[in-house]
């Protein structure tokens, strides 16, 4: 939980107070954790899935984490910083998740003409005063030229998320880090979606 006291509530949102005193604010810088790189080989002939660059929310394309402090105010934190952008973490581990959980396919961010494509958009992600983690957005996955995908759709399949877990532990680290699961979480829930159309091309075979 981040327990915020009205006065330090201001000064988040107030950061020009800060701007005279600026010699003696500590910067904190977060990234999100980073599951491990795949070590696996898929086949010279595996279906490949170009992973799009992941795109936020505007009030999200910032260097500052975000905290909800109300049902209709967001404010950006002064002292807690993303050590990269959010948007090149989000897709760098986006591609690592699902390489990892979809062996049998080449999974790249690099263009690949006829190639199965994913491009996710992220809406929320940021966390509360209560200790609230929220993850939301909408997902499209976009078949390979002269392919189907789940269900035998043959156009694009498009799907919301929203997830949200409690914080394990108060303070801005447990804040990145239930951030950061909930980002894996989503992407291995994308690669059930794909394993479930391979296996019903196995089948088909």
């Amino acid at each position: 939980m981040i327990k915020l006291q009205p006065k330090q509530v201001a000064l988040l949102m107030l950061p020009a107070l800060l701007a005279g005193c600026s010699s003696a604010v500590t910067i904190n810088y977060f990234q999100l954790p980073q599951p491990a790189i795949s070590t696996s080989s898929p086949a010279v002939d595996a279906p490949v899935l170009v992973v799009e660059p992941v795109m936020v929310a505007s009030y999200l394309n910032s260097n500052a984490l975000i905290l909800q402090t109300s049902e209709v105010q967001l404010v950006k934190t002064q002292q807690q910083q993303w050590a990269e952008a959010l948007d090149q973490q989000l897709s760098r581990i986006l591609q690592r998740t699902l390489a990892a959980e979809l062996p049998a396919y080449r999974v790249t961010e690099r263009p690949v003409a006829g190639a199965q494509r994913l491009l996710v958009q992220v809406e929320q992600f940021h966390g509360t005063l209560e200790g609230t983690v929220l993850l939301s957005g909408r997902f499209s996955l976009m078949p390979a030229q002269g392919t189907t995908l789940v269900g035998g759709q043959s156009g694009i399949i498009q799907q919301q998320f929203q997830l949200q877990i409690p914080q394990a532990d108060d303070g801005y680290p447990a804040l990145v880090a239930a951030l950061g699961e909930l980002w894996q979480r989503q992407g291995k829930d994308i690669a059930q979606l794909l394993k479930a159309d391979t296996a019903k091309i196995k089948a088909a075979e």
